[in-house]
């Protein structure tokens, strides 16, 4: 029996259709769920793009011919890869077969059904950016299946290859160097081009990301003109498609947004040609510049809003808080949107709750290719035995390493949530950052390894900790001690800092810890002139948790030394291996432990795309006893905070662990 979308369900809502508990249900999906596809690198090595016509369409009298060529998307990356939406704006003429695009598999030529004026603009922008290839979905993928409706069948080659480009097509826009979206509404006057100009060159705002305001010297009134205008825009359909949402987030910076004006407003545009680009009739602007620039407008309104109070809050701007909130959803820049402390999949998975979705079962391979899921959902089978399509989706997280935290106080309105709003409260949000450089890249892959779980809870693989001598860095000399090596991806004085810690841990007889730190800063000093993109994992996630030690140094926090903890022989002896922030001592009667794990993404296939993510965790959590594993007794935790730290080892195993599910969601019964 195929089930119903329940997005708009609470889980005890889900729970009483169903009949069970939500736990049961979530452990039921992840035993029959089987699995997706592999997403093969096939379809992108033989990649069908479109090639630039010769003749603009305009120039010819006739229809023009576009011709077929494969080409390698993991070695070539010149081709335009464009989002757009298949079904006309108000704003757009609907003729279509101008264009006589060739068939697959012979010399013949069949009309286009995309729009004339669709195929008309972006060939006219590859002519000015000198771009030869276009990959366009309506194309690019099989869609005439020669009326074969089973989306699992394997026999025609027609469905095998259909299935394949939907389970890549996010990476034909992470590899493309010119992907491009093309919105419908247009710029219609010199004064709405003017708007547009004074966002785009950040002119509106002030302050950083944590204090965003309106300029000075700028009249809120007018400020507000170009808030409208960007309603306007953000109300195209292409702001709306779940699809589309993957295709820009995956495209990352190089995604164009392509707006169309009038020929009168050609040298108007030119004069803010940083801005707009020079192409004839289009405005080109990044994206993500469009993105941060309508953040921090929107942001600032809204802290505008929320400061007044009372009657002298005037009418039109206490009518434009939801409209703010509204486009930000549309065009929000998480960077604004999410402090330090905060994870990105729940925002992510509510923006695209709020997108269009003609099927919607193919939210869980939007959301898994949004957030670098490697565990995909066989979603048609799971549709077909009447699943929740909720509870999938957060079974889908969990399976992925998403974090729930299980050690805080519960929820009591946790029944009444839906998944959405569940999980924007559940997971775990009090990551610890002292540089925001790293924050949300950090914070994204902060997933447990090997996931599973079972009704006892969530089962991972790490390390246990048990801290146990305390450092007081209170007295510490400022300016640290010696380094033969100034530099590093380190600045000069947290290498400092660090020297001088190591030189403390050798006259308190800790040298093997002293010599890791010494060493570390050696292998530091030799990745000085090493790209960000050429360091490895472990490189990168062992200099921000460098980093975190050092600050605490500057400020004088206290450090804690830590030791691997046998939970099956607590009193054995294990030399301390590892740095940590100081654990908080509160309800510690046992001692303070900690949780660590950390795996480069698997990378592992060179004919399959693993989709995956660096993982990492550090917590401080409490062990409150052992329970059955997969094949004996194993460790559960619960989560207290996040404790970062520095860890030396190798080649020890990591061991399994249990995270009791979260008492709230455990306590929704049918």
């Amino acid at each position: 029996m195929e089930s119903n979308a329940d997005g708009r369900d609470s889980l005890s809502c889900i729970a009483r259709q169903h009949g069970q508990p939500v736990v049961s249900l979530l452990v039921d999906i992840g035993n029959n769920a089987g699995t997706a596809e592999k997403r093969t690198l096939g379809f992108l090595q033989n990649l069908e793009c479109l090639q630039l016509p010769q003749y603009d369409r305009k120039a010819t009298a006739g229809r023009v011919k576009v011709l077929r060529e494969t080409i390698d998307a993991t070695r070539d990356f010149q081709y335009l890869a464009l989002s757009y939406t298949w079904h006309p704006s108000k704003h757009e003429r609907k003729e279509t077969g101008s264009y006589l695009v060739q068939e697959r598999s012979s010399q013949e030529f069949t009309p286009s059904a995309v729009r004339n004026c669709a195929l008309d603009r972006i060939f006219h922008y590859m002519r000015a950016i000198n771009v030869d290839h276009l990959w366009i979905d309506q194309h690019s993928i099989i869609q005439n299946t020669d009326g074969c409706d089973d989306v699992t069948c394997v026999q025609h080659p027609a469905c095998v290859q259909r299935r394949e480009g939907f389970t890549v097509m996010d990476f034909v826009y992470k590899l493309s160097n010119h992907p491009v979206g093309l919105l419908a509404r247009p710029i219609k006057s010199a004064w709405e081009l003017k708007l547009l100009s004074n966002l785009l060159q950040g002119s509106l705002t002030t302050g950083d990301e944590s204090d965003v305001r309106l300029s000075p010297k700028l009249k809120p009134r007018d400020a507000w003109m170009v808030v409208n205008l960007l309603r306007r825009i953000t109300n195209d359909d292409w702001w709306r498609r779940g699809w589309i949402f993957q295709e820009n987030y995956k495209a990352g910076t190089d995604m164009k947004l392509l707006i169309k004006h009038p020929k009168k407003l050609e040298s108007l545009k030119r004069s803010w040609r940083r801005s707009f680009g020079s192409v004839d009739g289009e405005l080109c602007i990044l994206s993500v510049q469009f993105f941060e620039e309508t953040t921090r407008l929107c942001l600032a309104f809204l802290r505008r809003i929320d400061n007044h109070q009372g009657p002298c809050v005037p009418p039109w701007m206490r009518k434009g808080k939801r409209m703010l909130q509204q486009i930000l959803h549309r065009a929000g820049r998480y960077q604004y949107l999410l402090t330090r402390s905060q994870p990105m999949t729940p925002r992510i998975i509510a923006d695209i709750d709020k997108k269009k979705i003609t099927k919607p079962w193919d939210v869980l391979a939007i959301i898994a290719n949004s957030c670098g899921y490697a565990v995909r959902f066989n979603a048609e089978k799971l549709r077909w035995s009447g699943a929740s399509l909720s509870l999938a989706i957060l079974a889908q997280c969990i399976l992925n390493g998403e974090v729930l935290h299980n050690g805080g106080p519960p929820m009591s309105e946790a029944a009444d949530l839906t998944v959405t709003k569940y999980l924007e409260r559940a997971l775990f949000s009090g990551f610890y950052r002292t540089s925001p450089k790293y924050s949300l890249t950090l914070n994204k892959s902060c997933r447990f390894i090997d996931a599973s779980f079972s009704v006892s809870g969530i089962h991972t693989h790490g390390h246990v900790w048990k801290l146990g001598k305390i450092i007081s860095t209170r007295d510490w000399p400022v300016q640290g001690a010696w380094v033969d090596f100034p530099h590093g991806k380190l600045e000069l004085i947290q290498r400092r800092r660090l020297a001088y810690l190591a030189k403390w841990l050798e006259g308190e007889h800790h040298g093997d810890l002293a010599d890791n730190i010494r060493n570390y800063l050696r292998r530091d000093y030799r990745c000085a002139g090493v790209s960000e993109g050429q360091m490895s994992f472990t490189e990168r996630y062992m200099r921000a948790m460098a980093e975190e030690i050092a600050d605490a140094i500057e400020r004088g926090d206290p450090l804690a030394l830590g030791c691997l903890y046998d939970t099956s022989n607590p009193g054995r002896y294990n030399p301390y291996m590892a740095l940590f922030l100081q654990g908080d001592q509160d309800g510690c009667a046992g001692g303070v432990f900690a949780f660590t794990a950390s795996r480069p993404e698997d990378a592992s296939s060179d004919r399959f795309d693993t989709n995956d993510l660096d993982r990492h965790v550090s917590f401080q959590v409490a062990v409150e006893g052992r329970i059955w594993g997969q094949s004996w007794l194993v460790p559960t935790l619960r989560i207290r905070r996040w404790l970062p730290g520095m860890c030396f080892f190798k080649r020890i195993p990591r061991e399994e662990v249990v995270f009791p599910w979260p008492s709230d969601l455990k306590g929704i019964l049918a």
